[in-house]
């Protein structure tokens, strides 16, 4: 494991408000030198601790104005073998196993309830191994960075 101090947490934010910018920017926001940011931000990549870069998208520009989480239970057991399954559900952005009344949380963007209603009633139940599953469709979302 890597170790991580409040530079390196001064660097990441930075990279998580625009991971487009550029070293010595990040070194301007972490108030550190250009070379030490190069040198960290080379360290934290090669470490894992940086997994990759992203771009946000306005999912609603994209025509998805549908999201919805759902909440799946699975046979005892079984959630190891359903994991790849559920991830390339259509539309499926997230994945995540949970613990207490669900086994699984998706987050589901789709074009039109009529599409999310295919995958949560259609597409998910098909799935051996999927005992029952409850959705929630999100109103409005809002980000944190």
């Amino acid at each position: 494991m890597t170790t991580v101090d409040d530079v390196d947490r001064k660097m990441i934010e930075a990279l998580r408000r625009d991971g487009r910018q550029s070293i010595p920017s990040i070194a301007a926001a972490a108030h550190i030198g250009r070379a030490t940011a190069y040198h960290r931000f080379d360290r934290l990549v090669e470490s894992g601790v940086i997994t990759g870069f992203t771009a946000r998208v306005d999912h609603k520009q994209l025509g998805l104005d549908v999201a919805a989480m759902i909440l799946v239970n699975v046979r005892q057991g079984a959630w190891r073998d359903l994991q790849a399954q559920l991830c390339a559900l259509p539309g499926v952005e997230w994945v995540g196993v949970a613990a207490g009344a669900f086994d699984f949380m998706l987050l589901v963007r789709a074009d039109s309830l009529d599409h999310l209603r295919d995958v949560a009633l259609s597409e998910l139940q098909r799935i051996d191994g999927v005992r029952s599953a409850q959705t929630v469709v999100l109103l409005d979302e809002f980000e944190i960075w």
